[in-house]
C-alpha cells in the first residue's frame, strides 16, 4: 500500500456533480426514509414538485427562520433523485439522538462557584437576577413539581410560563416513531430538570444563576427506550427550537449535541434562528478526552455561543450525621446503589459493625447477628456487595454502608432482591466511624436536606477533562468561553434523588445561559452580538501549571465573569479571532486583523492600552505518531512543556503599532494587530497556537483600569495541505476480513463477491468535508464508486476508541448514475479526501490514497 499523487487526466475519476444530499458515516443512526430538507425559498413555491413525486410526503414544516420540511420517502426511492427536485438547497437524513446522563464521581456545591463567576456579586451589588427575561431550554423537559423550581406550571406568578412537549413519552419505542405529546413538558429522565436548576432554581438547597427569570421548557426527548437512554430525532429537536423562537424566548439553551460541522442540520437550523433574532447558547461537547477537533454541533453553528466546562471548587454531596462516642460527624455519602433505594432516615437509627470471624468487618458471613432495625457499616473488599447486602437484609438490617478502601465515595451494584438502601463513604470517614463504634454505640440520621461540603482542592476552576477541544472543522475558534460544568449539584426528579451531582458541558451551557439572562435584563438596548461581545471580553483566561495561558481552542476567552460584563462600558469587535489561514512573510507566518473598541459611555472618555499574552500551543503528535499520553491518559501535549523550555520563537508574537489610544465618549477606535505564528515549532508537528489581546481601559471617572480580552487561535502551518489520514503507525488504512482480522498482503487478496466480503478501514486526523472511494482498473481508469462511500462532513476519528471509517469492498459499484457489477480482474482501491477549504470540483484539492491491486474472482 502506498500514498501517491496520481495523474488526474481521465474523465470520470471523481464525481463531478455536486450533490445536495448530505450523507453520514454508517455509525450515525438515522430514520429510514426520513429527511430534513432546506429549500431556497418558501415551501409553498415547491410543494407541487414534492407532492407530485410518488411515495413522498411532507410530515412537518419549518417556516419561521428556516425554509424547510421533514419529508418521508417510501422504500426504494433514491434520495439523490429527491434531492434533485427543483428548489431543494440541502437535504440531510433525519438522525436519531439518544441521551444518556453522565453522573459525577464526586458532587460539587453551588454557592462558591457563584462567587468565582461574579453571579453572587451581581445579585448582591446590582440586584440583577434575570427578572423580566424569558430564559428557555430545549431539553428532556422539567419536573416543574420540584419545590426549588416553583412546583407550578402556567399559573399566575409561576416561573414556568413558556414551553410545550414536542415528543411525548414513547417516541423511539415504536416504528415508525409515534408522537403523543403531554399537556406539559414533564421530564422523565432528569437531564432537563438538572439544567433548569442550574439556570434558575430558587433555593434553599440549589440556587440557579437567574432565579428571577421567566422560564420556558421545550421537551424534545422521550422517556428511556428499551435500548437505553432517552430518544429523539433532528426534526423533533428543530420543532423545539422553532417553538422557543416563536415564543420570543430571550435566551435559548441547548445542552444537546454530537461531534459535527456547522452545516449539520441542527447547527444550520440554529444559525438561521440566530439570523432571525434568537440568542442560542449550546454545550461544546464531552469528547475532550480525545483531544483536538472534538467540538460538538450545534455549538459550532454560526452565531451560536459555544460553552466549555471547568470543574467546580467546593465539594458538596448528600450527607449523613453520625453520632459517635467521640462526637458528631457530618459525612458525605454516595448516591444510592443500583437498586435506587435512597438512604433516608428522618430519625436516628442505630449503627452496628458486622459480626464475623475475620475481624475485618467485611460482613460476608451470614451470621446470626443482631442487625434488626440497624444500619451495618462494612469494609470494602471481602466479597461482592450483593452477598453483604443479602446478609444484612436477611438479618433484619435496614441499611448498608460500605467503607471505601480509598478516598472518595462510589456507587455499586446489588441484586434485584435488595430493598434496603446501600451507599458508601470515603476511607477517611469510614475509618473514623468504625473507630467510634469500636468504642461504643452510635447512630446515623440522613434527610433530604442533609448535605456535607469540603474544598475540592487542585481541580477547582481547571478545565474538565471531558470538555471538548476546538477548533471547528472549518478552523473557527470554539468554544467561546467556559463555565462550571464539572460535578454540578442541582435539581433532579422528585421521584428520584431530588438533588444530584452530574458533569458535562450540558451543565456549563445553562450556567452561561443564566449569565446571559442577567446581561439581557441590564442591557435592554444591546443587540445579541453585543451581548456576546460583552460576556466574552469580560472572561478570565485560565493559566496552566507553567504560568502560561491555556490555548483558546480549549478555553475560548476563559472563565465567565458576569459581574465584570454587567459593569463593562466597552465592547470589543470581533470578540475573538479565528485565524483560518496565515500568509508567508519571509520565513514566518503572519495574520493581520483590525479590532474595534467602542466606548458605550455617553459621558466619559477613556484611555486604552493594548498588550499581548501568548498561550500554550497544542498538538496530537509526538515523533510522527499520536502522543502516548493522548492514548493512555487523554492528555494533549502542549508547548512549552515546562517553564525552562520557553524561547521567544516557540511562542506566538504580536505587532501592535497603535497600542496606546484614547476613546472619546460614545466613540469607536481601531487597533491594528499582526500575529506571527511560533516559527520555532516545526510545522511537521502540527501545532495549534493561540493567545490573548488584553485591553486595559481606564475611564476618566475611575482611577483603576479594567481588563478585557480578545482571544485568537490558529494552525501553525498550511492548513489546506495538512496530512488528513491518521499516522501509519496506527495500522490504517487497512483491509480486514469478515471477522475483523487484518489482511496484511492485499496484493494476494482475491475477493469472491458471493462470499464474505472484506472491509476497508481508514482514520482521519482532521475532519473532511467530502470523501469518496473508487475502484481503479489496471488502465488507471475509474471502474466505479463503492456504494455508500460518497460521504460528506466526516468528523475526526478518535484513536483511543480505535474508531475508524469502514466500508465493505464489493464488485457492485456505481458509475454515471448506474449500478454495475464489475467482472473478474485486478483493481486498486482509491480513497479521496477533500482538503480543508478545498473546491470539490478541483482534482488538486484532494488527498489520494491507493491500495495495492487485488482481484475479484472465485
Amino acid at each position: 500500500m502506498r500514498l501517491i499523487a496520481p495523474e488526474l487526466v481521465l474523465m470520470g475519476l471523481l464525481h463531478t456533480v455536486v450533490s445536495r444530499m448530505i450523507y453520514y458515516p454508517p455509525h450515525i443512526e438515522t430514520f429510514s426514509g426520513s429527511y430534513i430538507v432546506e429549500f431556497d425559498s418558501s415551501l409553498d413555491n415547491h410543494a407541487h414538485a414534492i407532492h407530485a413525486t410518488p411515495g413522498v410526503s411532507v410530515r412537518r414544516r419549518f417556516t419561521r427562520a428556516f425554509n424547510g420540511a421533514v419529508v418521508h420517502a417510501r422504500s426504494g426511492i433514491n434520495p439523490e433523485h429527491l434531492a434533485g427536485l427543483p428548489g431543494i438547497k440541502r437535504m440531510w437524513p433525519n438522525r436519531r439522538h439518544t441521551l444518556k446522563l453522565r453522573q459525577s464521581k464526586q458532587n460539587y456545591t453551588t454557592p462558591f462557584l457563584h462567587e468565582m463567576t461574579g453571579v453572587a456579586r451581581a445579585w448582591r451589588e446590582l440586584g440583577i437576577n434575570g427578572t423580566g427575561v424569558k430564559l428557555c431550554a430545549v431539553d428532556t423537559g422539567v419536573d416543574w413539581t420540584h419545590p426549588e423550581l416553583g412546583n407550578c406550571w402556567g399559573t399566575d406568578g409561576c416561573a414556568w410560563q413558556l414551553g410545550k412537549d414536542c415528543i411525548g413519552d414513547v417516541y423511539g419505542n415504536t416504528d415508525p416513531p409515534e408522537i403523543v405529546p403531554n399537556d406539559t413538558p414533564m421530564d422523565c429522565g432528569g437531564h432537563g430538570t438538572h439544567v433548569s436548576g442550574i439556570m434558575a432554581a430558587r433555593g434553599p438547597s440549589v440556587f440557579g444563576v437567574a432565579p428571577g427569570a421567566t422560564m420556558g421548557m421545550y421537551r424534545v426527548y422521550s422517556c428511556d427506550t428499551p435500548e437505553g437512554g432517552a430518544s429523539t430525532s433532528d426534526d423533533v429537536i428543530m420543532d423545539g427550537m422553532e417553538s422557543a423562537h416563536a415564543d420570543n424566548c430571550d435566551v435559548i439553551n441547548m445542552s444537546i449535541g454530537a461531534m459535527g460541522w456547522s452545516e449539520d442540520p441542527l447547527a444550520a437550523f440554529a444559525a438561521k434562528l440566530v439570523e432571525a433574532g434568537s440568542l442560542i447558547i449550546a454545550s461544546a461537547g464531552n469528547d475532550g478526552s480525545h483531544g483536538i477537533h472534538t467540538i460538538s454541533s450545534p455549538s459550532d453553528g454560526h452565531g451560536v455561543l459555544s460553552v466549555g466546562s471547568v470543574d467546580n471548587w467546593n465539594v458538596t454531596q448528600m450527607g449523613a450525621v453520625f453520632s459517635l462516642p467521640d462526637g458528631d460527624r457530618s459525612v458525605q455519602i454516595s448516591n444510592a446503589a443500583s437498586n435506587h433505594v435512597r438512604f433516608l432516615f428522618n430519625k436516628t437509627v442505630p449503627l452496628v459493625l458486622p459480626d464475623d470471624d475475620t475481624g475485618n468487618y467485611y460482613g460476608c458471613e451470614s451470621a446470626d447477628s443482631d442487625y434488626d432495625g440497624k444500619v451495618v457499616v462494612a469494609n470494602n473488599g471481602g466479597c461482592d456487595y450483593t452477598t453483604i447486602a443479602q446478609n444484612v437484609q436477611g438479618q433484619g438490617g435496614v441499611g448498608l454502608i460500605i467503607v471505601n478502601d480509598q478516598e472518595g465515595t462510589f456507587e455499586y451494584g446489588v441484586g434485584e432482591d435488595i430493598t434496603i438502601p446501600c451507599i458508601s463513604v470515603s476511607n477517611t470517614d469510614g475509618k473514623a466511624i468504625i473507630s467510634g463504634l469500636e468504642q461504643g454505640d452510635g447512630t446515623v440520621m440522613a434527610t433530604t436536606s442533609t448535605f456535607a461540603a469540603i474544598d475540592s482542592g487542585f481541580d477547582g476552576g481547571r478545565m474538565s477533562n471531558f470538555s471538548a477541544y476546538g477548533p471547528s472543522p472549518e478552523l473557527d475558534l470554539v468554544p467561546h468561553l467556559v463555565a462550571p460544568g464539572g460535578n454540578i449539584w442541582s435539581t433532579v426528579l422528585t421521584s428520584d434523588d431530588v438533588y444530584r451531582s452530574s458533569s458535562g458541558t450540558s451543565l456549563s451551557s445553562p450556567y452561561v445561559s443564566g449569565c446571559m439572562a442577567l446581561l439581557r435584563q441590564r442591557f435592554t438596548n444591546y443587540t445579541n452580538p453585543q451581548l456576546h461581545q460583552a460576556l466574552i471580553s469580560a472572561a478570565t483566561p485560565l493559566v496552566d501549571t507553567n504560568g502560561l495561558f491555556v490555548n483558546p481552542y480549549r478555553t475560548g476567552a476563559g472563565l465567565v465573569n458576569v459581574y465584570k460584563a454587567l459593569q463593562s462600558r466597552t465592547l470589543i469587535d470581533p470578540p475573538y479571532i479565528s485565524i483560518n489561514q496565515t500568509r508567508m512573510d519571509g520565513k514566518k507566518r503572519t495574520y493581520s486583523q483590525i479590532i474595534k473598541l467602542t466606548n458605550m459611555d455617553a459621558n466619559n472618555a477613556a484611555n486604552v492600552s493594548l498588550s499581548h499574552f501568548p498561550a500554550s500551543s497544542m498538538t496530537l503528535y509526538q515523533n510522527n505518531t499520536y502522543a502516548p499520553l493522548l492514548l493512555t491518559d487523554s492528555l494533549v501535549p502542549i508547548w512549552p512543556p515546562d517553564s525552562n523550555s520557553v524561547t521567544w520563537d516557540t511562542l506566538p508574537q504580536a505587532f501592535l503599532p497603535n497600542s496606546e489610544q484614547r476613546v472619546e465618549a460614545g466613540q469607536t477606535i481601531e487597533f491594528n494587530v499582526t500575529v506571527t505564528a511560533p516559527y520555532g515549532l516545526p510545522e511537521s508537528e502540527r501545532w495549534y497556537f493561540g493567545g490573548f489581546f488584553n485591553f486595559s481601559v481606564t475611564f476618566d471617572d475611575e482611577t483603576q483600569s479594567t481588563h478585557f480580552v480578545c482571544p485568537y487561535a490558529g494552525f501553525n502551518g498550511e492548513y489546506t495541505q495538512i496530512e488528513m489520514l491518521g499516522p501509519k503507525s496506527q495500522g490504517y488504512p487497512s483491509f480486514s476480513d469478515s471477522n475483523g482480522r487484518p489482511i496484511d498482503n492485499v496484493s494476494e487478496l482475491t475477493i469472491d463477491p458471493s462470499d464474505d466480503l472484506p472491509t476497508f478501514n481508514y482514520t482521519l486526523d482532521v475532519p473532511s468535508i467530502y470523501s469518496y472511494i473508487a475502484l481503479i482498473d489496471r488502465d488507471n481508469k475509474t471502474a466505479g464508486y463503492l456504494p455508500g462511500s460518497d460521504r460528506t462532513r466526516l468528523s475526526r476519528t478518535r484513536p483511543a476508541m480505535n474508531e475508524t471509517n469502514s466500508i465493505r469492498v464489493n464488485n457492485t459499484v456505481e458509475l454515471d448514475d448506474k449500478t454495475i457489477i464489475l467482472g473478474d480482474g485486478e483493481y486498486s482501491l482509491r480513497l479521496a479526501l477533500l482538503r480543508p477549504f478545498g473546491n470539490r470540483d478541483d482534482d488538486n484539492d484532494y488527498v489520494y490514497w491507493n491500495s495495492d491491486y487485488f482481484s475479484f474472482g472465485k
